[in-house]
């Protein structure tokens, strides 16, 4: 496994290996949308990729480099670890990129968010980690099969994150964070950025240090329509 000292230096390398090592096809669905007609979704992947990054004061800079709109980063941020939030979908932080997200709204609704899937559960990953601490079993589930799996084929968005298990390990938070996939260019900066704030938000409410990120993506891959120079 690769570790890292930095967040942008993770990103950059990782962008170098999906360049040099990624497989070609053509991508039939992207969130809800029918692409396999559009050449602009040609698609570069790496399959089950993992990695550790250890050190992260740069998650501002990871943001800036890689092109995420800061102020939206931190609006979503808010509303994720905020469990007194009661518009938990749509919330508000969309609103900073609403041509991008308002799209796929259905009745003024997305077909799942992250304060509704995180806020039930955060309360008792708490707790499981204050009154045992050695615990592996302080997992967050994100993904729902039952529900989800019924709009596969582009009938609405399934989630992108499965689950995020929690390890307090020398006095440290770790989190393990498994994604079924991950757009390199569009949601890569934000999906670290979230875990590892999520994983400070955590140890601070148990009183642990932060500790280690690892990431593990079934499927980490890219467009050519959004990063031509990777192609």
């Amino acid at each position: 496994m690769r570790i890292y000292q930095s967040t942008v230096d993770a990103a950059k390398e990782i962008g170098r290996e999906l360049k040099e090592m990624g497989i070609r096809y053509q991508s039939e669905t992207v969130q809800d949308k029918y692409v396999g007609d559009d050449p602009n979704f040609e698609t570069l992947e790496l399959m089950g990729y993992s990695y550790c990054i250890q050190g992260y004061n740069d998650l501002n800079e990871l943001l800036k480099e890689m092109n995420i709109h800061v102020e939206w980063a931190y609006a979503e941020l808010s509303e994720r670890v905020n469990l007194q939030l009661v518009n938990k979908n749509p919330g508000k932080a969309w609103e900073l990129r609403k041509a991008f997200w308002q799209p796929y709204l259905r009745n003024g609704v997305f077909s799942y968010s992250y304060p509704e899937r995180y806020h039930a559960q955060l309360p008792y990953i708490i707790h499981e980690l204050k009154t045992r601490p050695n615990t592996r079993q302080a997992i967050l589930s994100f993904y729902e099969s039952t529900k989800d799996m019924m709009n596969w084929g582009g009938q609405d968005r399934v989630p992108c994150s499965l689950s995020y298990q929690f390890l307090i390990r020398n006095n440290m938070l770790h989190v393990i964070y498994n994604q079924r996939s991950c757009d390199y260019a569009l949601f890569y900066a934000s999906d670290v950025f979230m875990t590892i704030n999520l994983m400070i938000f955590i140890a601070n409410s148990v009183g642990v240090k932060p500790g280690y990120f690892y990431h593990n993506i079934g499927s980490l891959h890219c467009f050519k329509g959004h990063v031509k120079d990777m192609f």
